[in-house]
This record gives C-alpha cells, structure tokens and sequence, in this order.
C-alpha cells in the first residue's frame, strides 16, 4: 500500500510543476496580447487569468502528457522505474492510475461546457454593453449547414451594423446573403436591402424582409461568440459514445506508451518515443475537427479502429 501512495505522490508533484509552468506560459502570452485593449489593468488580469484556464478546457490532454512524462522520467533518472517494473506488472499500473485516467477522461468529454462556462465569465467581465461584438450561429438542416454571422449590436440604441449568412452543402457554399442596412422590430431583425448570393449570380435585394426572428431574445441568452443549433446535437448521444471510446483508447495508448518496458532499457531511443506520443496526440487532437458529410460515421469508425491497433501494437510488446 505505501509504494501506491508514494507513486500517487510523486505523480501528483509532476503534475503541480506542469500545471503551475503551462498555466503561467498561457497566462503571459494572454496578457501581452490583451494589454493593447482598452481595458483597465484588473479586467485584462482577470481576462488572462480566465483565459488560461479556458485553454487547459481546450487541450486537457497536453497536462497530462507532459505530467505523466515528468513523472516516469523522473522515476527513470533515480532507477525506481525499474523496481516499480519488477513489483508491479501493466495492469496493477493502470489500476494505480486509473482514477487519474478517469478524470482527465471526464474532463475532455466535459471540455466544451466548460469552455463554454469560462467564455460566460469572461463576457461577464468585459460586458457593460460591448462584449459579444460579433456572435457566429451555427444551424444544420439535413446536409445544409447555414452559418449567420452578426457584427456589432448596439443594445442601448437597438442597432446593429452587419448580417452576413451562407449556406454550405458538401463542403461548397450554394447560397450567401450580406445587409448593412438593418432594422429592429419588435425582436425581429429586418433589413431594407441585401446582396443574395445563389446559383453562382449576385442579386440585389431592395425591399423589406424579416432576417432573423427573437433577435433579441437570441443575443441575451447567449453569451458565448459561436452558437449551435440544437439541431446539430441531435445524435449527441453517439457523439458522446465515440468521444469516450476515442478518449479512453488516447489515455490507455499514451500511458502504455510510458510504462512500457523499453523506457526502461538503459540507451533507449527517447527521439523515438517522443515521435510516437507527438503523432498519438495530433491524431486525437485533429481527428474530432475532420469533418465529412456524407461519410462521418464511417470516418468515425476507422478512426477507432486505427487507434485500437495502435493501442494492440504497443501492447504486444509488454
């Protein structure tokens, strides 16, 4: 039971140092690129602050990267790796870690309403009336995925400068509409004029029509600058099942990478091993963003697949 302990211990450490030199480099680089705002210094200090918490919602899995690594290499340069080889076998490991696992788990199926969370903060922060200068919405109709953009609403003169919306199918925009000229009614949003973009010809549009209903309504309730339809979230649930597959495969994968047997060898190629946990980590970072249409489950499928042999791969080994 001690040498459980003393491993939870020395993981924990590793994982203060990294959270403590990550946080810090996120929050410098926030902060150089706020100070140009016209912002008090408490707002921009509090902003930065925010915003280097919201980048560890973004990524959580580079904490654990660089922890797990701190820590078996530390293990590794005081020889207690190999007795900790010898007295525990793959398993016993990764039930000593498993509730490390778990929470870092949870947190990346989490990660975007805790983003989402942060982002309300912030505006909360910088809003007496100007945050939320442009919001991007974001709905989804069949293969027709339409995106409204607003810019700069004036809530205290019920203004609001630019509407710009277009349509994609297939990755191909079929169908665009930009207006300037903008009204208010009621919490309607009209336009007197527009420019219509459809079947590859521009056409100008000089009457009224009604954009964009409960504008108002929609603006106040979302705080964040990207909004998505519900609609979008309709097979949620086999979203959050291939999210937990693909995460609990990256975790295992990237922990048997750290415990295997070779770090242990005297002269191990670590260029190698730093190669191998550098193209795990793109794959589960990049894989999410792909987005295809027509084959997204299929996509998804090969996905797993792929990193399930690589999961078998480096297990083989042990």
């Amino acid at each position: 039971m001690i040498l459980p302990l003393y491993l939870a211990r020395k993981f924990f450490k590793a994982f203060i140092i990294c959270a403590v030199l990550s946080y810090s480099i996120f929050f410098i680089f926030s902060l150089m690129g706020y100070l140009g705002e016209k912002l008090s210094f408490k707002s921009i200090f509090l902003i930065s602050n925010l915003n280097s918490f919201q980048i560890f919602t973004y990524i959580p899995s580079h904490l654990f990267i660089l922890s797990l690594c701190l820590f078996v290499f530390n293990l590794k340069s005081r020889n207690e790796l190999i007795i900790i080889k010898e007295y525990f076998d793959l398993k016993k490991l990764f039930l000593i870690i498993f509730p490390i696992l778990a929470l870092f788990i949870y947190a990346e199926i989490k990660k975007e309403n805790l983003s989402n969370t942060i982002e309300r903060i912030k505006s909360n922060v910088i809003n007496s009336k100007k945050i939320g200068d442009t919001k991007i919405f974001i709905s989804l109709d069949g293969n027709t995925k339409k995106y409204t953009i607003f810019s700069r609403y004036d809530q205290d003169n019920d203004f609001i400068n630019q509407y710009l919306s277009f349509e994609s199918q297939n990755q191909k925009i079929h169908r665009g509409e930009i207006s300037t000229n903008l009204y208010l009614k009621g919490s309607d949003l009209f336009s007197n004029e527009s420019t219509v973009y459809e079947k590859n010809n521009f056409q100008y549009e000089n009457f009224n029509k009604r954009l964009f209903e409960n504008f108002q309504s929609f603006w106040t309730k979302n705080t964040g600058t990207i909004i998505k339809h519900k609609m979008i979230n309709a097979s949620s649930g086999y979203y959050i099942i291939h999210s937990i597959f693909l995460s609990v495969l990256f975790y295992f994968c990237i922990s048997m990478i750290f415990f295997s047997k070779k770090l242990v060898v005297r002269g191990v190629n670590i260029m190698k091993i730093f190669l191998l946990v550098l193209s795990v980590f793109l794959y589960y970072l990049l894989i999410p963003k792909i987005i295809l249409n027509n084959f997204q489950y299929l996509f998804h499928f090969i996905s797993i697949i792929i990193l399930i042999l690589t999961f078998i791969n480096i297990k083989k080994y042990e």
